[in-house]
């Protein structure tokens, strides 16, 4: 799964009326300072329907295994969030306020989710009562705490040819050996082979799952994709570039 600034989950709950609600959260992707001004940052929740909205606002941990799974665990320690509940009227909108809380002498950055979601609560006494389905959203915002003079060193671990469903495939280890996490835009691989052929892939068509990914710092990610038709030996490098701004 790509890793966007923001994850869009949607939950199917059963509830009282057939009109979904909707509201936007933002920023989508936001870096705290462990100290100082910066170790506090501003959201905005909207509240984009006709009616009210309840929103819950909770921090998690972030780590990412190797084939992109993600694991998060409350981070209630670490931020302060005020208010952690809004209730919103109709197309109204409320600042949220969350403040670092956690070691003020970071060496290396830490990544977090910061959550918004939807209660199923009905806050109109006056609507429609239906038997339907409510889809609630949840919106999960990427946050990383970054002390400054820190820096992403990308490896290329291991490059193999490996079989998926009887299809060859390339197999390609990324390893993040700094000491902030990096997003993979506008990445481009150089590929040669021992017969002299050479491939190059860019392009989300191209590297499609892999272009624009992240991988956080001290992480690894996997890769599979088709085996290049054009390379017909055995892969003998593997070159690559990509934009190194992180943020």
């Amino acid at each position: 799964m790509r890793s966007l600034p923001i994850v869009l989950s949607v939950l199917c709950l059963l509830a009282v009326t057939d009109e979904a609600l909707a509201f936007q959260f933002a920023p989508f992707r936001v870096k705290f300072d462990p100290t100082g001004p910066g170790a506090s940052q501003l959201f905005t929740v909207k509240n984009n329907t006709d009616q009210s909205a309840t929103v819950q606002i909770r921090a998690t941990t972030r780590e990412v295994d190797e084939n992109g799974v993600e694991k998060n665990e409350d981070a209630e320690k670490d931020f302060t969030i005020y208010p952690p509940q809004v209730i919103l009227k109709p197309h109204a909108q409320r600042s949220v306020r969350i403040q670092w809380m956690g070691d003020a002498n970071l060496k290396d950055e830490k990544a977090y989710r910061i959550i918004a979601e939807q209660l199923p609560v009905n806050l109109d006494k006056d609507a429609p009562h239906h038997s339907a389905v409510k889809f609630l959203v949840d919106y999960r915002a990427a946050a990383f705490v970054t002390p400054s003079g820190l820096a992403p060193d990308l490896k290329m671990e291991s490059s193999d040819a490996t079989t998926v469903g009887g299809k060859k495939m390339l197999d390609l280890v990324f390893n993040n050996a700094g000491t902030q996490h990096l997003l993979l835009r506008n990445l481009t691989l150089e590929l040669k082979d021992d017969k002299g052929h050479s491939v190059t892939l860019k392009g989300d068509k191209a590297l499609k799952h892999i272009d624009g990914e992240g991988i956080l710092a001290g992480h690894k990610r996997r890769f599979t994709l088709p085996w290049p038709k054009d390379l017909t030996g055995s892969l003998q490098t593997v070159d690559f570039t990509f934009d190194k701004q992180a943020f």
